[in-house]
């Protein structure tokens, strides 16, 4: 009979448990007959675990670095393992969470959900405190994981393609869960913050009533009700004492303070093939009677073909030619057969006025991706069924009514109203630059309390 070598039994400490991988290192050392039978005896009498499911290494918590800060701020001990009948009845309280967070649109089986209904009635001797600590950061990693989710909405990375304020947040959200889990004593007060982690909104709760009690919902409802609900979890968890949120989906705009809707109003918005990003920024600036600087794109695929065609229209459009220096370039003068999509040495942009595509305002954002909000000098189409028809800017139907809310007693709305040609751009800074978020809900709840789907119309949810 082959003995287990020396150098495996010495890896091998009482009561370790072994991952799959060391099961075949060691038959790699074992004869392949003898090893059924060894593997009996070494689990009899090393107390050896061969799944493998239960071991709370860094390599399979979902969250390691905030589990052992969780640690060093309760200062390394037991949480929901310490002796005594209150850590049985804390582990239950969050295995009851778990257990129905399906009907909160999330996915019990993310938060180790095998090993904690494994190990829910667990008990351990002083000799098994290396097993104990284990099995507690296992644990508090699920507390951690849903707590986040819950609080924070989940998925969020996989729609927002720019995210400016979450990373923002970003540590001040996770002291603020740590900081409220070591503070727990009782099952009382872990229900209670449990509960404190979603949104308190009529909206919230009627979302996710939706998704409880309604046996009717195709697959495709069912994803976006899930979707929106993680959203609204996000969006309403930074508790802003303003902000704004553009929904592409319903191409609406609303501007919250402390949560609240204070405005809301139609938005246009990208035609699917030129989609509005999702993404968040702040909005630092407003500027009265904007220039127009066409995008690239557009002055050499859609404006150049036509000024080389009828270079009349850079009157009509009051548009604008704007060398490497700044300086205004008299068209009438160019030599326009000599300009192509290769050799255009120049920037078109609109002078401003009442008839700019950006109107009379525009909202700047911080976001690199050149993207804003404005008025524009077609107002009818805000009265379309079909918002989606910019190049990816966000046209806004009350301008005026928004910048009064971010600018209050500075905007003089008679300026604006005159519709000055030629008038010089007037940028405003916001004191305090105010959130932004551009999203993409495709189930919101409307003013009667009902659930609304909207059009997947760029196609994100396939």
């Amino acid at each position: 009979m082959h003995p287990v070598p020396e150098i495996i039994l010495k890896t091998i400490p009482f009561k370790r448990k072994i991952t799959s991988c060391e099961l075949i290192l060691m038959s790699n050392f074992i004869n392949r007959k003898l090893c059924p039978l060894l593997i009996i005896i070494l689990i009899v009498f090393f107390g050896l675990d061969i799944s493998g499911n239960n071991v709370a290494s860094a390599q399979n918590l979902i969250n390691p670095s905030l589990v052992k800060k969780l640690y060093t701020l309760y200062g390394n001990k037991l949480f929901w393992f310490s002796p005594g009948e209150q850590s049985h009845a804390l582990r239950l309280v969050l295995k009851n969470e778990v257990d129905s967070s399906t009907n909160m649109g999330l996915n019990k089986y993310k938060y180790h959900y095998n090993e904690l209904a494994r190990n829910i009635d667990k008990t351990f001797t002083t000799e098994d405190s290396m097993s104990a600590k284990q099995l507690d950061k296992l644990f508090s990693d699920v507390a951690i994981t849903y707590c986040r989710d819950v609080y924070q909405g989940t998925g969020i990375d996989k729609w927002i393609t720019y995210d400016e304020v979450s990373q923002k947040y970003k540590d001040a959200d996770n002291d603020y869960l740590l900081n409220n889990l070591i503070a727990v004593k009782s099952t009382d007060d872990l229900v209670y913050f449990l509960n404190s982690l979603e949104p308190g909104e009529k909206e919230y709760i009627l979302l996710k009533s939706e998704l409880q009690n309604n046996l009717k919902l195709t697959s495709l409802q069912r994803l976006q009700l899930i979707t929106s609900i993680n959203f609204y979890r996000w969006l309403h968890h930074f508790n802003f004492e303003k902000c704004i949120v553009v929904n592409i989906a319903s191409a609406t705009l609303c501007y919250y303070e402390y949560d609240s809707v204070k405005l809301e109003m139609k938005v246009v918005v990208g035609k699917p093939s030129t989609r509005t990003p999702r993404f968040t920024a702040h909005c630092n600036q407003v500027i009265l009677y904007p220039y127009w600087n066409v995008p690239t794109s557009i002055a050499l695929n859609e404006l150049l073909p036509q000024f080389k065609r009828n270079p009349e229209d850079i009157d009509i459009l009051n548009m604008q030619l704007i060398d490497a220096n700044g300086n205004i370039i008299d068209h009438h003068k160019l030599n326009w057969k000599i300009y192509n999509r290769n050799y255009f040495p120049f920037r078109i942009r609109q002078s401003t006025g009442c008839d700019n595509s950006l109107g009379v305002m525009k909202f700047n954002l911080t976001s690199p991706l050149g993207v804003y909000l404005h008025d524009t000098d077609n107002k009818g189409a805000f009265l379309s069924n079909y918002p989606y028809r910019s190049h990816g800017c966000i046209r806004v139907q009350e301008p005026i009514k928004l910048a009064n809310y971010l600018l209050p007693n500075v905007v003089d709305n008679k300026f604006l109203e005159s519709c000055f040609e030629d008038q010089v751009p007037v940028p405003i800074n916001l004191s305090k630059p105010v959130p932004v978020f551009v999203v993409y809900q495709t189930a919101e709840v409307d003013s009667q309390n009902v659930v609304k789907y909207f059009k997947d119309v760029y196609g994100l949810l396939k």
